[in-house]
């Protein structure tokens, strides 16, 4: 069970995120704040799927993502938290480091263990900050598509109305302007830019919706 942390200190699970919480996340200058959440990219119930597990030591941590989400990585230890850069969950190894949740700041934690594990159920929680911290570890909001940059950008509508209004917590499945995007993104982008996974896995979803 992947669990955020609240601006009031409790952790609770990604899939009991709702209007009005705020979690922690980090910025861009690599630092930790509380943001708002505001939806769910994608919100899968049930779908059985491969998760990859990723482990670290010195701090030890343990955190499942799928192959096409983003997280923040650096191949050596003495990188600044805001110079990491975005990767594919499937693509880590051993010996690269990762952000972690440390007292007051992100701390890198070096790589020790990569494997793989089927399971059911999985949430992509979109923050104002297009970060979380997930099991003390820090993760992208976004996946299929490697730059964190471009993701954090065409999103910016949905931040808007969010200030303005609130979005609502959509039901399972995609969120409409994630499809979107996704389709926009097939006629402009080239196909180096998506993880190899996305295309089947997305037609998968569109075909059950």
């Amino acid at each position: 069970m992947a669990l955020v942390t609240l601006s009031n200190g409790k952790k609770i699970p990604v899939s009991e995120l709702t209007s009005g919480h705020r979690v922690l996340c980090m910025d861009e200058e690599g630092h930790f704040t509380y943001g708002d959440f505001l939806i769910y990219l994608d919100r899968d119930f049930a779908a059985v799927r491969e998760f990859h597990v990723l482990e670290t030591q010195s701090p030890p941590r343990r955190l499942a993502l799928t192959a096409s989400h983003l997280l923040f990585v650096a191949d050596e230890l003495n990188v600044p938290p805001k110079d990491f850069y975005p990767l594919f969950a499937s693509l880590v190894r051993p010996g690269q480091y990762i952000l972690t949740a440390g007292a007051l700041q992100p701390q890198p934690a070096r790589v020790v263990s990569v494997s793989t594990q089927t399971d059911s159920a999985s949430y992509a929680p979109l923050t104002s900050h297009g970060t979380l911290i997930v099991d003390d570890v820090v993760v992208s909001c976004f996946a299929v598509v490697q730059s964190h940059h471009l993701a954090q950008l065409v999103f910016w509508p949905l931040r808007f109305y969010h200030r303005v209004g609130g979005l609502g917590v959509q039901a399972e499945g995609m969120h409409w302007y994630s499809r979107l995007l996704y389709f926009l993104g097939k006629g402009i982008l080239s196909k180096k830019a998506f993880h190899s996974s996305a295309h089947p896995q997305i037609k998968a979803k569109l075909n059950r919706a």
